[in-house]
């Protein structure tokens, strides 16, 4: 049998449903089918693509929960980045920093705001592990829905009472609420809700009157529209504003009659997604974010909901985002970084135009609103905590931690992942997931010496898995472009520029592309799990060759000399994990460590720079929560365990060029709150 022959008897046992599934990650269906749409979970269809046929590979799904980033939560703290400060200098502070640092930027806040009288931040409610902040309060800010991904059903929170009280009742099959809003009289929730038989959302209207499981209506549906989000109740109750995602991943922004259900498009958004859209007071214009321009930086707008005009109201270099209306419709309130932190700052409105340039009203808040109630108090959510990018200096001759665990981010902290070091090792590249995983995913290139950051949005809908080319020019790295068409890209570290390498087809499965040393060639896996291939392609001719097919494999780790590829697979003949070391040329690949059942090994293998061994880590159960680091020599020897001081880490392995620093992800779960910001109309009357 050659190398390029499947083996029958190296295939891992396969989860053959959505059951086993949701048994191996001990979570309902609901909740694994919602997450292979939202969030990247591994899941296989077998070719004639039905939507019931599904498989799945424990060392997949191993894999992308230890790299899972929360969706659709905010970032916890938004902190000014550490300009002009030497690396090592970064790494000391952070070490006051990493356990406190994110909680005690809201525990002063939750005090009078400095420079603002009676201006005030506060606490109001820690929302449960499995909440979501897509959801709004009340008017008279006594409740808050939110969807809860543990059942996929919209919830309404009293918080006078602790009380939740079930909205939906998810059957099981795939179904889930995701975006909701309570209508400004308090008498309804709209929400909306994805279909797992049909694969498209709907808009739906419940009564929160009387107790009990409400009644739900069908308001819209439409075979050509795959998501409804709703974002706002005008405020005569009759129209629901809302943006709409077709078949073609074309948008619109419109309104739905709740009388009859009926479409009024307001305008075309093409690919791009708002994050916030409102009513003003008097219901006569809806304002919104959207990114604009080559570098998607994000403004916002005014929209005549009459269709009789378009006006900006907040532009700039930065990123804007909507927070909402001030209750007499004077002011437009939003958040931007145009201040060095993310802040709340307010434009004058006049006949649905700003009036002069707008204000900052209070710094550092996460720009996730949840509304504002009729008496004009601000509700926003924060994460708190989270994994993040950890940096750790080892003495690998010991195995042994050099210092403390630190981490080398201070901005965003908790939505930074995937970091990899320049070749010179200069620079730390990383995506930083702003909002949601593939809204608002930013590639952020951090300089080592200063801690300044560089950051571009590529022109893509998704981008993953990061790997610097060895010229120290460019990095490439796994995308979905707007068209939904999966590939392998390359950017420029200097300019954002995003160029195709290679473009897969539909369900073709191209992923970690890395390049060769003198840029020629291109390495990647390929192909389904259970028919896998290491392909290596000439960017001249565009000719691939197959290095290897086996079923199983992990991520391809292309050594520095180019001759070896190190990467994982799961033998399911003897239930174990194996490191493979393949001749890149061809031959025999050679195994340098199996572990078995219930110990398995991480698709993640980093070589050291010397080429002697490689890393990788080992999950001591099956849940993953119990890891070990360990270093694996290439030409022979004994591994042995590293030490790097987590007491949970994950995620793709990188060391430095020195041989002595290895960054990864590491950290704790998040804590979700809600936050509000009260009496700050009285400084928006002072600003005028």
């Amino acid at each position: 049998m050659t190398n390029d022959e499947p083996n029958p008897r190296n295939e891992e046992i396969r989860l053959d449903s959505w059951k086993a599934i949701a048994a191996h990650l001990k979570r309902d269906v609901r909740t694994v089918r919602r997450w292979e749409k939202l969030e990247g979970l591994p899941v296989h269809r077998h070719l004639h693509q039905a939507q019931s046929t599904v498989y799945a590979y424990p060392s997949e799904i191993n894999a992308w929960s230890a790299t899972r980033q929360p969706r659709r939560e905010e970032v916890a703290a938004w902190r000014r980045p550490i300009p002009a400060l030497a690396f090592a200098a970064v790494l000391m502070l952070s070490l006051l920093l990493v356990a406190d640092a994110p909680y005690s930027t809201y525990a002063a806040a939750a005090q009078r705001v400095p420079g603002q009288s009676g201006m005030t931040s506060r606490r109001v409610w820690t929302l449960p592990q499995d909440g979501t902040f897509d959801g709004t309060i009340s008017a008279d800010g006594r409740f808050l829905s939110y969807p809860d991904t543990a059942t996929d059903n919209l919830v309404v929170h009293e918080f006078a009472t602790g009380r939740d009280r079930l909205i939906t009742n998810a059957a099981g099959n795939g179904d889930y609420a995701f975006r909701s809003l309570i209508s400004r009289n308090g008498k309804q929730v709209a929400y909306s809700w994805y279909r797992g038989d049909t694969g498209r959302g709907e808009l739906r209207v419940a009564s929160l009157e009387g107790t009990g499981l409400p009644q739900s209506q069908l308001l819209f549906a439409n075979e050509d529209v795959t998501d409804v989000k709703a974002f706002d109740w005008s405020p005569d109750g009759n129209w629901i504003a809302v943006q709409l995602e077709r078949k073609d991943r074309t948008g619109q922004i419109g309104l739905i009659s709740v009388r009859d259900g009926s479409l009024r498009v307001l305008k075309s958004a093409e690919w791009r997604y708002i994050f916030e859209l409102y009513f003003s007071p008097d219901g006569q214009y809806l304002a919104f974010d959207l990114p604009v321009g080559d570098n998607q930086q994000r403004d916002v707008f005014i929209l005549a909901v009459d269709g009789s005009g378009e006006i900006p109201a907040a532009m700039g270099p930065t990123q804007d985002s909507m927070m909402g209306w001030s209750p007499d419709g004077k002011h437009l309130l939003f958040a931007s970084e145009r201040g060095g932190t993310v802040g709340l700052w307010a434009v004058t409105i006049a006949d649905g135009r700003p009036q002069g340039p707008p204000e900052l009203i209070k710094s550092d808040i996460t720009p996730h609103s949840q509304g504002l109630s009729a008496s004009g108090s601000l509700y926003y959510g924060v994460l708190l905590g989270g994994r993040d990018i950890h940096v750790a200096s080892v003495d690998l001759e010991t195995g042994k931690l050099v210092g403390e665990l630190v981490r080398p981010v201070q901005s965003f902290v908790g939505s930074n992942a995937q970091p990899d070091w320049s070749p010179d090792g200069k620079y730390l590249a990383y995506i930083s997931n702003r909002r949601q995983t593939s809204i608002d995913r930013v590639l952020a290139i951090q300089f080592v010496e200063t801690g300044q950051v560089r950051e571009f949005r590529p022109k893509l809908s998704n981008f993953q898995r990061l790997r610097w080319a060895p010229d120290g020019r460019s990095l490439l790295f796994q995308g979905t472009d707007r068209k939904g068409r999966q590939g392998a890209y390359r950017i420029d570290a200097q300019t954002g520029e995003v160029r195709a390498i290679a473009v897969s087809e539909p369900g073709g499965g191209l992923s970690w592309p890395q390049s060769s040393q003198d840029g020629r060639k291109v390495y990647y896996r390929k192909g389904a799990p259970d028919s896998m291939s290491l392909v290596e392609r000439d960017l001249a001719s565009g000719n691939e060759r197959e290095i290897i097919r086996r079923n199983s494999l992990g991520a391809p780790s292309l050594s520095s000399d180019g001759r070896f590829i190190a990467t994982t697979y799961n033998d399911g003949a003897t239930k174990s994990s194996v490191v493979l070391l393949i001749p890149v040329s061809g031959g025999e690949p050679r195994e340098l460590l199996r572990v078995s059942q219930p110990q398995s090994l991480d698709q993640f293998v980093a070589w050291m720079p010397d080429g002697r061994a490689v890393l990788v880590n080992k999950s001591l159960n099956e849940s993953g929560d119990q890891r070990e680091l360990w270093l694996v020599p290439t030409a022979g020897g004994q591994p042995r365990k590293i030490d790097i001081g987590a007491a949970w880490f994950g995620g793709p392995i990188k060391v430095h060029p020195d041989g002595r620093q290895i960054t990864f992800m590491a950290g704790e779960n998040n804590s979700k709150e809600l936050w509000v910001l009260e009496n700050f109309l009285p400084a928006l009357k002072a600003a005028k």
